[in-house]
């Protein structure tokens, strides 16, 4: 019987089209060709069957980005397992609750980089067996256990496996597991391919975490006859290193990430000819700055929006990336093809056009579901349609634009504000360098609306002059009620700002 259509499916027939070429590198490391990561994988997938596990039985990782850490997770689902990642800057409080809430049987530690972190989850999450990247005492050595790779177990995944649960960052209360099907995930790479505008021979850089959102690049650049290059963390100096040294010519990238990089001192002296693509994603971009950035980078930029729980929702091209266009520029795109889009009242019914509603979702590549949680789950997937949480409109020509996250809804003496659209008006300011709105809770108003700033260095600004400012920009229901400078926004273990951690410090 055929092999299924499943990530796993997919994955080995793209190692196995590059054959001896390289497929992964750990910059300034090991770089292993497609049969040998193959080989690795399988390895993996061989280990965890002689540990025990079988399909269906879960598995957590805590690693860097580095090639063991991806043919762990890929080897996890070639063997029908499970695979839950922990973010590399979560708590030690969210990681365990994670490993305990998933079950899993197994958990893989990058000791190497977390020494104190991985013996903390060693000693205290109760896990049957720990599989560790270097020796110690409360684990067992990853390398010195793996089998021979000739070939995987003999089981192959289904499509309806689950593959992978991506828990949700927390910051509306106790994170979420979402539960990705392995022919979800599938779909999900081949969307990719289609809508991310890879260059012809990608050289992808990821820089941040393989966990999460730049996972979901590995087997789009692969199927392509790419190339992926790990880096263990973000700075613009290691980035610039690698588009100079390695012939990177793709980079995904969070806002923050080409913030850093646009205000890096020795960027002009940098030869960044190499790049011909950069992806971001994962949160709002300051428009002012996405301005400078196609300045700075050229029209290279390509934004798309999706979620833990469902990777596609909406492209914006690089054509799309049109400074002088305001309104395309703040919208983030059209519905990525394969996906459907609607905005919706509560009830699922579709508002007028350019109309303020909630954005639902459908597509192959929406999660199954929470994992463990029904109630959540009936809460965000009705009648095939995932409810992202986004308030937003659609315009015209169909591009959606973002105006808040339900949960962030500020409302004002009656009346809503959407927190970005002040934020927009504060970052069009140069004295801003980055800003984030709240609603705080008021006598008078119920909610009144408040701004919390970084200052731009290059020029000092009042608190009285960015309230007047914003006054005159966008009238009195969006001003400010009240602002504050500070040194950094919080952010959370996904590059986001946390306004849950904004609103709770204030209150």
């Amino acid at each position: 019987m055929a092999a299924e259509d499943t990530y796993s499916a997919r994955l080995e027939e793209a190692l196995l089209a590059l054959g001896d070429r390289d497929a992964i590198q750990d910059v300034g490391g090991e770089t292993v060709s497609g049969y040998t990561l193959l080989q690795r994988i399988n390895a993996v997938a061989n280990l965890l069957w002689d540990t025990g596990l079988r399909p269906g039985d879960g598995l957590v990782q805590l690693a860097h980005n580095r090639i063991d850490a991806f043919a762990v997770m890929a080897g996890a689902l070639r063997a029908g397992v499970r695979y839950t990642p922990l973010h590399p800057l979560g708590s030690e409080q969210d990681q365990l609750f994670i490993i305990e809430d998933t079950g899993a049987k197994v958990l893989v530690l990058d000791n190497l980089a977390f020494p104190e972190r991985s013996q903390a989850l060693a000693e205290c999450s109760g896990v049957g067996s720990v599989i560790t990247f270097t020796g110690c005492h409360y684990g067992h050595t990853l390398q010195e256990q793996l089998p021979d790779g000739t070939s995987g177990p003999d089981y192959l995944p289904k499509g309806s496996d689950i593959a992978w649960v991506s828990y949700t960052g927390g910051t509306t209360g106790t994170p979420k597991g979402a539960m990705h099907s392995q022919a979800g995930m599938a779909k999900t790479a081949e969307l990719s391919v289609a809508s991310w505008e890879f260059p012809e021979s990608p050289r992808l850089l990821a820089c941040s975490p393989i966990s999460h959102a730049a996972g979901f690049m590995v087997l789009p650049v692969l199927s392509l006859e790419g190339q992926v290059l790990l880096l263990p963390g973000f700075s613009p100096e290691s980035v610039c290193a690698a588009i100079e040294r390695e012939g990177v010519n793709a980079l995904f990238l969070v806002p923050t990430m080409i913030y850093a990089l646009l205000d890096y001192a020795d960027l002009e002296r940098r030869d960044l000819s190499n790049l011909e693509h950069m992806i971001y994603a994962s949160a709002p971009i300051d428009p002012e700055r996405l301005r400078e950035a196609l300045h700075v980078f050229g029209p290279i930029m390509l934004q798309c929006y999706g979620q833990t729980e469902s990777i596609h929702i909406t492209c914006l091209s690089r054509a799309n990336h049109r400074p002088a266009d305001s309104h395309r520029l703040g919208s983030a795109g059209r519905v990525t093809p394969g996906m459907a889009l609607k905005v919706c009242q509560d009830d699922g019914q579709a508002v007028a056009l350019g109309a303020v509603g909630e954005v639902w979702i459908s597509g192959p590549c929406v999660m199954e579901g929470y994992w463990g949680n029904p109630e959540e789950t009936a809460a965000t997937l009705v009648d095939g349609w995932l409810r992202t949480g986004d308030l937003g409109y659609l315009d015209e020509e169909s591009f959606l634009h973002l105006v808040d996250r339900k949960k962030d809804l500020i409302i004002s003496g009656g009346f809503n504000v959407y927190s970005q659209e002040v934020e927009k008006a504060l970052a069009s300011h140069p004295g801003v360098a980055q800003c984030a709105v709240v609603g705080l809770a008021d006598p008078r108003w119920g909610e009144r609306v408040h701004a919390v700033v970084v200052p731009s260095s290059a020029e000092s600004v009042a608190d009285t002059e960015l309230i007047d400012f914003v006054r005159n920009l966008k009238g009195p229901l969006l001003t400010p009620k009240s602002l504050e400078f500070i040194d950094q926004l919080p952010l959370t273990n996904l590059g986001k700002v946390d306004k849950r951690a904004i609103r709770a410090a204030r209150q």
